[in-house]
């Protein structure tokens, strides 16, 4: 016999407008999607309404907390995926949170964006990094503002980071070159596929790689590591230079995005059968490549845990808790075990 639906019960007007630090007449605009409300003011008001229906428990404070997310645009369907889980878990903790896109590979305006966040009422950061010293100086200089940054996804080295929330990247990259080279017993040459040197994730997952191979597998060869700026279009140009240029090829590992950059030269070229390709995040595209064969592995880590972990222990600093962080547990898909795995 199957349970009852609960039926929600309907916040009211001025609950909404308490919860989320706004007027009742703000609370009215939202409700009835009329104009000049802001982004992020509209979200604080949803993002209420959600908590108040549902039960959430929330903190009772003179406003919610008011937490930045800065994702890089243009970066694929898993970053889409990251930015939504955010705003499913805005009502947590009550608080309220903005997910902003910013110009991907550009650590200047990165740096910009984040010091932008100082006398905004801002109380916490995440963000995904880019390794660079302006990125670094701007989380400092925030944290003398008590404002704590987290880093998501790829990470950032300086102690003034209120952690960071993702997987082990490195055992991911061994863990990845552990099953090519028990894919691919026969001597042959393998390419790596990064972003650039920007992206710490990149590099971790590359040197785990790499090692890997030169301790389990030394008849395998790396013979380098091409640049496709985390793009389709730019992935694409590399791996049919790399095919072109190396017919011994019998392996890929893609440590970014922009798998379908590679499946569209490994296709054009003939050789999706021929050279195995592992990659990183499991989508709706990366699932097809997994099904009809040219992918063959996925590395993958689920988003919205990384979002559901983010939220908690930016609340947990400002509210002065202990929060312990854990790592994303990276998650092997082959096409033999991708029912019931969660996108993203």
């Amino acid at each position: 016999m199957s349970e009852p639906t609960q039926i929600k019960r309907r916040a009211r007007v001025n609950e909404i407008a308490g919860l989320a630090g706004v007027g009742t007449a703000t609370v009215d605009r939202v409700l009835n999607g009329r104009p000049n409300v802001s982004a992020a003011t509209r979200q604080r008001v949803e993002q209420a309404k959600a908590a108040i229906e549902n039960g959430e428990p929330v903190q009772k404070r003179p406003r919610p907390w008011r937490l930045k997310v800065f994702l890089p645009e243009e970066a694929g369907p898993s970053t889409e995926y990251l930015a939504s889980c955010f705003h499913e878990f805005g009502a947590r903790g009550n608080a309220t949170i903005e997910c902003v896109f910013t110009k991907k590979m550009e650590p200047a305006l990165l740096a910009r964006k984040l010091q932008a966040c100082a006398g905004q009422g801002i109380d916490a950061i995440a963000f995904q990094a880019l390794d660079d010293p302006r990125v670094r100086q701007a989380v400092e200089d925030l944290a003398h503002l008590n404002i704590p940054c987290l880093t998501l996804i790829s990470g950032l080295e300086t102690p003034a980071l209120a952690g960071f929330i993702g997987m082990d990247n490195r055992a991911a990259g061994r863990t990845a070159g552990y099953l090519m080279g028990r894919f691919e017993r026969q001597k042959g040459a393998f390419a790596v596929v990064s972003g650039g040197q920007i992206y710490r994730v990149h590099e971790d997952r590359e040197m785990g790689f790499r090692a890997c191979l030169r301790r389990d597998f030394p008849h395998l060869e790396v013979v380098s590591t091409y640049s496709g700026h985390d793009d389709i279009d730019g992935n694409y140009t590399e791996v049919r230079k790399i095919l072109d240029s190396k017919p011994d090829l019998i392996g890929i590992y893609n440590v970014g995005g922009g798998n379908e950059g590679i499946v569209k030269a490994l296709k054009e070229a003939g050789r999706e059968k021929e050279v195995t390709f592992f990659g990183h995040n499991l989508t709706t595209k990366t699932q097809g490549y997994l099904l009809d064969g040219t992918m063959d592995v996925i590395m993958h880590q689920n988003m919205k845990r990384a979002a559901g972990r983010a939220v908690d222990a930016l609340i947990a600093r400002l509210e002065h808790r202990p929060y312990q962080i854990k790592l994303i547990s990276t998650e092997i898909i082959t096409k033999e075990n991708i029912m019931g795995v969660t996108f993203g």
